[in-house]
Parts: C-alpha cells; sequence; structure tokens
C-alpha cells in the first residue's frame, strides 16, 4: 500500500460525551444533506447507541432523509450462539437506528463469510466511503483490526484478543460466550475513507489515544494508522486524554 503523507489530525477537546454526540450528529446530518447518497461507515453498534439515538431525534426534528445513504457496517462477529444472534452487530444497528429512520434495508452492507472477499471491490464500486465513525478500542483496535495488524490490510477475519473479548462481556453475559472471530474492514480500507471521525471519551481508551497523538506509526497501535488518513477528526473528552503529556 503506497502511503499518502502524514495528515495533521484535528483535535477536538469536548466538555463531555453528550458535546461529541451533538457534533458528530450534525457532521452526519451535514453530510447527507451533502450528498443525499452518501457512504457512510459505522465502527460500532452498543458502543455507539447514545449516537443513534441523537441521529433518531435529529431526523424526526430535521426531516432528512436518508433512503439513498449507503451505511457500511464496518464488522461483525463470525459464529455467533444463536440466542445471541440478537446482540449481532446488525442486528443492533437495526434496532438503534435503521427502524428509527428511513434507512432502506437494501442499502446496508455488512461484512460475512460470504462476501468478505470481495467486500473492498463493492465499497469502491460504490465511490469508496464518505464518512467513517470509528470507536477505538482500549488495545488501539479500531473495527476489529487487532494490534498486530497490517497496513494494507482489506477486509478479512480477525481473532479476537482476550482484552476484547473481556470487554465485550456485558453484551454475551459471559466471556466464554463471547465469539472469538469477527470479519472487519481492513486498516487499508478505513484510510481510504474520505472522512474518518474517531470518538474517544473515557479512560479505557486513553493509552491509544496518547499513542495516537504523541508517536508515529506503529503496528502494534492499529490507531496510529489514522495519520496516514485523508482527513481525520477526533472528538475526545478530558477522560480519554488523561495520558497525553502534551
Amino acid at each position: 500500500m503506497a502511503l499518502r503523507k502524514k495528515t495533521v489530525i484535528k483535535f477536538v477537546p469536548c466538555i463531555d460525551r453528550q458535546e461529541i454526540i451533538t457534533s458528530v450528529s450534525n457532521i452526519i446530518f451535514d453530510q447527507v444533506k451533502k450528498k443525499k447518497n452518501s457512504i457512510i461507515g459505522f465502527g460500532a453498534a452498543m458502543g455507539l447507541s447514545d449516537l443513534y439515538d441523537q441521529i433518531a431525534i435529529e431526523f424526526k426534528r430535521r426531516k432528512i432523509s436518508f433512503k439513498d445513504v449507503v451505511i457500511i457496517n464496518s464488522d461483525e462477529y463470525i459464529d455467533i450462539e444463536q440466542r445471541y444472534k440478537k446482540y449481532s452487530k446488525i442486528e443492533l444497528m437495526k434496532n438503534f437506528l435503521f427502524k428509527r429512520t428511513d434507512i432502506n434495508l437494501d442499502n446496508v452492507l455488512s461484512p460475512n463469510k460470504e462476501n468478505y472477499k470481495t467486500f473492498d471491490k463493492t465499497i469502491r464500486k460504490l465511490g469508496g466511503i464518505d464518512l467513517l465513525i470509528l470507536l477505538p478500542g482500549a488495545n488501539g483496535y479500531v473495527g476489529f483490526n487487532e494490534p498486530g495488524t497490517k497496513i494494507n490490510s482489506k477486509t478479512h477475519i480477525s481473532k479476537l484478543e482476550n482484552d476484547t473479548r473481556s470487554s465485550l462481556t456485558g453484551i454475551f453475559d459471559e466471556k466464554i460466550n463471547v465469539p472469538y472471530y469477527a470479519i472487519t474492514i481492513g486498516l487499508k480500507t478505513i484510510l481510504e475513507s474520505k472522512k474518518i471521525i474517531l470518538i474517544a471519551s473515557d479512560s479505557s481508551v486513553s493509552a491509544a489515544i496518547s499513542k495516537l497523538f504523541e508517536k508515529g506509526y506503529l503496528q502494534i497501535w492499529p490507531i496510529t494508522s489514522l495519520i496516514f488518513g485523508e482527513d481525520v477528526t477526533a472528538f475526545v473528552t478530558l477522560e480519554a486524554t488523561k495520558l497525553m503529556t502534551n
């Protein structure tokens, strides 16, 4: 992968999580207003439920249609137990967002075992992701690109690290029920997005945020690959930046 010149990541300090959510919701609606058939990607489900709540509220108020928007679900679990199917990323997104707006389910794309090898080609045919919303993990993952993922990675099967699986325990009741694998868009896929929004609002991701702003690219911290993005903005709270030295 030929990396573009390092970008200056825009750093937006926010008082609290709600300020972040309001700001990001505004960006999403501005994007749809500017381009009604925008390609918008979301890198989390449960972790962005408050953003989806805000979008649903604003959807009713602003009366801006999402029917032509294409939604990219950035990752999905593999071999999830039947009793937990309702907690798959796509099912959560349906309940949190799709059913509460006029998003056309035919315009929702999610990687799976059958399509992941051609998923990047599909995105490129659509013109590429216009706006991608990411929620980083404590170990620096974005999407489900775990530490050590190559920067030229395309959509692939990712083995979830123990720390990642532990962070998902609240969704699946016990760690033993958390899937071991997921399919995720790769770092190359992420970096090809025209605009990336990173949301960091709690202390659990402060180490990852510190690496993003204080170091160069480190393969062990996938979040640092964002320095090669075209247009990247990080919305952060004080809690999420407590380990930053500058």
